[in-house]
């Protein structure tokens, strides 16, 4: 599953790329990259709670898509606009979702 992943998110790197050379403004290009990753996230959430272990491997795809987000060494708008925050979603739900099961 974890190639199905990464191709999914090289997709979402694509259409994440496709907005950021439109003409529009950063606050709306941020916008349109959040909503994409929303669409990829419910996907694969979707996808994994038809399964057995739906929220076990639920979670276990938003570690890996974690780190396939976290930032590297890119500084173009794309880095700014939308891997820097779509890092900071999925880590915050990670983060959230880590304290619940500590608790």
């Amino acid at each position: 599953m974890q190639s199905k992943i990464k191709e999914a998110y090289n997709r979402l790197i694509a259409q994440w790329m496709t907005i950021v050379d439109r003409p529009i403004s950063s606050d709306e290009k941020q916008a349109e990259c959040m909503a994409l990753l929303r669409e990829f996230i419910d996907g694969m959430a979707s996808k994994r709670m038809r399964g057995a272990n739906g929220p076990l491997r639920f979670h276990a795809d938003m570690l890996l898509l974690e780190e396939l987000l976290r930032p590297r060494l890119g500084r173009d708008e794309l880095f700014h606009l939308a891997i820097i925050p779509g890092h900071k979603l999925v880590k915050e739900w990670i983060d959230q979702h880590l304290s619940i099961k500590a608790k």
